[in-house]
């Protein structure tokens, strides 16, 4: 399972230690560090959510508890883990539903401990589909999905570790995928999480992948893509 960690404190080398530990942690994981509150509401990198936010409670301009709340009112399901030098604040966390405290300097088995219990809860929670492929069952991650593609009875699943071909009804393929995808063209549906652009005649994945756009689809696509980009 591939993670997404956000560190958010206004103290470079608190940020860069936190980097440092996570890295030993496990070397895999992606980590995007934000000076302030508002520097990650603007700035994450191809706008997509994070797994897990290391936030930092005390900062100039907005604060991490008011950023969580933010986060919060707006859906934002990412795990929170408040950093903070004063105890004081502990109490906070409960509106916020935050994983964890860890108190600055932050110890490293501490860190790893709350890491690992973050990593546990998302793996439990995220979600997944259970598609026939050549007469078995294949547990497919939501999240890995890239785009569908139709082919008369046939959908063809891409995904970051290949491609499945399943036998099921465009209708209800989509809709066990739910919210994440939109449809781009009448053979394709496409993982908003996976878009880095969008021209007025295709979509552009992450992984360079060009899919059609139908002229009579752009604006709802568009849409969909900016409301998946400013979600908070």
């Amino acid at each position: 399972m591939s993670l997404s960690i956000a560190l958010c404190d206004d103290e470079k080398h608190q940020r860069d230690y936190l980097a440092s530990l996570i890295g030993k942690w496990n070397p895999m994981v992606k980590i995007e560090q934000f000076e302030s509150a508002e520097q990650f509401k603007m700035l994450r990198e191809d706008n997509t959510p994070h797994d897990i936010l290391l936030l930092d409670i005390q900062m100039g301009g907005q604060d991490g508890v008011s950023l969580a709340k933010d986060l919060r009112a707006a859906r934002e399901d990412m795990i929170i883990v408040f950093i903070t030098g004063l105890p004081d604040f502990i109490h906070e966390g409960y509106d916020v539903n935050a994983l964890h405290y860890l108190m600055k300097p932050v110890d490293e088995k501490k860190l790893f401990v709350v890491l690992d219990k973050a990593a546990g809860q998302i793996a439990k929670t995220e979600k997944t589909l259970l598609l026939p492929v050549d007469g078995e069952i294949v547990k497919i991650h939501v999240n890995e999905i890239l785009y569908v593609e139709s082919f008369a009875h046939y959908q063809e699943v891409a995904t970051t570790s290949g491609s499945f071909s399943v036998k099921m009804p465009t209708y209800k393929l989509e809709q066990q995928l739910g919210r994440g995808f939109v449809r781009c063209h009448r053979s394709y549906l496409v993982g908003l999480k996976h878009i880095s652009k969008i021209t007025k005649t295709d979509v552009i994945l992450d992984n360079g992948k060009i899919i059609p756009l139908s002229r009579r689809m752009y604006k709802a696509v568009n849409e969909a893509f900016i409301d998946y980009a400013t979600r908070f």
